[in-house]
């Protein structure tokens, strides 16, 4: 949130090479730790402040570069960028480790984001959006310019912590609930692959799908599947029925992250700032990730698993309509979404 509010198109290409430095910095640094506590844990702060810095503004001067426009296709290369480092990353981090050690894996790694920031400060200068939000001093001007957000904003934080919500309850749990039904482990670790292989491989070619659809029609019905397809997961609890049910959820999650995205978008190609749109919508997937496994732990000891899947898939669902059906403009991207056109 703070770094969305400090980012400015003006200086964006400085504020992003600095945080790739420090985020260099953060994650090469454990290979020097030698096991101190102190220093981990200063790190780990660091890390993690990093990470979010550096995708906030990456996201608000992408926007700002492309103006908001052809948000769909766009966005849909942003976010399958996202995944795709995860899965290389994964696997490259594993072969470096196994073959030179942990610490060589984390000091190599940890450098491209500084290897990165030349070709940062290559990019063209980045114009100011003509409605740019006011940001007054202390935090009580912090939250006022917050307030001042366009209310779709909001919307797309709450569909970025609807589905990481329901994916990170599914991820902490389902392998213990796969193993009380009598699935293999392995199944649980092919159902998990083909997941997320369906949600990246779905924001590859999202640019061709909002060719047809609007991203607005994709948002409603993502909503409404992904919840759908989590519910059903304690019903009939068979590999192959699972098979189906995560593949709509993979691909839902990953048009999902699209359509929020695209969002923000489409408040900057209407003239609005959007780092602070940006702070919000980054902290949507983060604050997602935090209490996901946490409810679905608290809820999985008190009604079992099968149930917390359905009442994690409801209460979401029930939340994402509940902030839809708060404002005027929300609304109105409610009835987009569910016909397909502007109502009467």
């Amino acid at each position: 949130m703070p770094t969305g509010a400090a980012y400015r198109p003006a200086r964006a290409r400085r504020q992003l090479v600095l945080w790739l430095v420090v985020f260099t910095v953060a994650t090469s640094g454990f290979a020097l730790a030698g096991g101190s506590a102190p220093v981990i844990v200063v790190l780990t702060v660091l890390h993690g402040y990093a990470f979010g810095a550096v995708g906030t503004i990456n996201l608000a001067a992408t926007i700002d570069l492309t103006g908001g426009q052809r948000a769909g296709a766009t966005m849909g290369w942003y976010t399958a960028a996202i995944s795709t480092g995860y899965a290389i990353g994964a696997f490259l981090g594993g072969a470096l480790a196994d073959n030179f050690g942990i610490p060589f894996a984390l000091a190599v790694l940890g450098a491209l984001p500084a290897l990165s920031a030349p070709f940062v400060l290559r990019l063209p200068a980045i114009e100011a959006p003509p409605h740019e939000i006011p940001r007054e001093a202390g935090l009580r001007g912090l939250l006022s310019a917050h307030l001042k957000v366009d209310p779709r904003v909001w919307l797309a934080f709450v569909i970025v912590l609807y589905i990481n919500v329901i994916s990170d309850a599914i991820d902490s749990f389902f392998a213990l609930f796969a193993l009380a039904v009598g699935l293999p482990l392995a199944a649980s670790g092919a159902l998990k692959g083909m997941k997320s292989a369906a949600a990246t491989f779905i924001r590859f070619i999202s640019g061709g799908v909002f060719r047809y659809v609007d991203h607005r029609t994709v948002n409603f019905w993502g909503v409404v599947l992904m919840a759908l397809s989590t519910f059903l997961i304690p019903v009939l609890p068979t590999f192959v029925v699972l098979f189906v049910l995560f593949a709509v959820n993979g691909v839902c999650r990953g048009l999902l992250r699209v359509t929020s995205a695209a969002t923000v978008a489409e408040v900057r190609a209407e003239g609005h700032d959007v780092g602070i749109a940006s702070g919000v919508y980054n902290a949507g997937l983060d604050v997602g990730a935090i209490i996901g496994p946490a409810i679905g732990g608290v809820l999985g000891d008190a009604f079992g698993l099968g149930a917390m899947f359905q009442m994690i898939a409801v209460a979401s669902f029930a939340l994402y309509f509940a902030v839809a059906l708060a404002t005027a403009r929300g609304r109105e991207q409610l009835r987009l979404g569910m016909f397909g056109r502007r109502a009467a």
